[in-house]
């Protein structure tokens, strides 16, 4: 195979989880130690504490799991014809003779706007995200607003990655889509 596999540049995005789970284990102390309710029996009280903890840390095991999968698949390929994205199960794929630009942008999101964005959180953007001035911008990022290299393609879609090295991965990627 002839191929270049880059990974996308490194994020601070696993302390989001992380402090999540810091946050359900006190509260799950805070329950067990706090003075038992006039009137419940002290193993209802525990029980309950031990059920409210464990909803908790298994949603966050759940985010923990996902941020592992993307952590880990995410990486860009570029082959002789095409650019290929690839995280978690999704998968991008974005000719060179389909590039009408390449810029490195910071970009601001409109959250409150954005209803197509499948996993954006602290540390990675995957799928559409909105920005202001700019519409949707199809993500597969490891940041969410600074420093994304915006490919412009000539049928009017955008899609943001965030390469380990950026300028170098535009300039490769200017000179295979012949934008020189």
């Amino acid at each position: 195979m002839n191929y270049i596999k880059i990974k996308p540049s490194f994020s601070w995005g696993w302390l989001f989880p992380f402090h999540v789970f810091l946050l359900s284990f006190f509260v799950f102390l805070s329950c067990v130690y706090l003075p038992i309710v006039k009137g419940l029996p002290q193993k209802t009280y525990i029980f309950i504490s031990i059920l409210i903890a464990s909803i908790l840390n298994c949603l966050i095991a759940t985010l923990g799991i996902l941020y592992t999968i993307f952590f880990f698949t995410m990486n860009y390929k570029l082959t002789p014809e095409q650019l290929i994205l690839r995280c978690g199960w999704h998968k991008k794929t974005i000719y060179y003779n389909q590039i009408e630009k390449v810029t490195i942008e910071n970009l601001k999101a409109n959250f409150l706007a954005d209803t197509q964005s499948v996993f954006k959180v602290p540390g990675y953007a995957i799928g559409k995200v909105y920005y202001f001035g700019k519409g949707y911008i199809y993500m597969c990022a490891t940041r969410v607003n600074k420093n994304i290299l915006v490919i412009y393609l000539k049928n009017g879609e955008k899609v943001g990655i965030t390469p380990k090295n950026l300028e170098e991965f535009k300039n490769i990627l200017i000179e295979k889509a012949g934008l020189n």
